[in-house]
């Protein structure tokens, strides 16, 4: 009985892979076309009007008994949902191009009180909003726009524009 003897598998020459990769290399870098990109002057056109940039964005305050009393706290003042929509477009009327929205909201409110909000905030044309949490019971800052107050005033003022 004769037995069939296992034949190994060639091995593979792992040198001439290296070599095979730098001649590769050397093949992509003779080829590839090396451009001396110069800067092109381009002209801009002026600004029509002077427009006004704000560092502060403009912050909504909710909570859970302000939401179910249907207010939000705005610019240091409680003011009903229905009647943010118009007041944000009188706060964004005088820098369109840089308002942001800040929606300050307890982490366990229902999302139908935070959906009014959004929806009163979808009518007045805000196209850019944060919506950013805190803890249950930690309360909305306290202060006026004079600085009155210590705690988070900056906060509370923060949609000066």
């Amino acid at each position: 009985m004769q037995l069939k003897k296992k034949r190994k598998a060639p091995p593979i020459p792992i040198a001439a892979m290296g070599d095979i990769a730098f001649l590769l290399l050397i093949f992509y870098m003779a080829t590839t076309m090396v451009t001396d990109q110069k800067p092109r002057t381009v002209e801009v056109p002026e600004l029509a009007g002077r427009g006004m940039n704000s560092p502060y964005p403009l912050i909504i305050y909710l909570d859970r008994e302000m939401a179910d009393s249907n207010s939000a706290y705005f610019f240091n003042k409680a003011i009903p949902i229905p009647e943010l929509a118009q007041q944000i477009k009188e706060r964004a009327a005088f820098a369109p191009a840089a308002v942001r929205v800040y929606l300050n909201i307890e982490r366990d409110l229902p999302y139908r009180n935070m959906n009014a909000v959004v929806e009163s905030l979808k009518d007045a044309g805000v196209r850019n909003l944060v919506i950013t949490t805190r803890p249950e019971g930690a309360g909305i800052p306290k202060g006026g726009p004079d600085g009155s107050s210590s705690e988070n005033s900056a906060g509370a003022e923060g949609g000066q524009l």
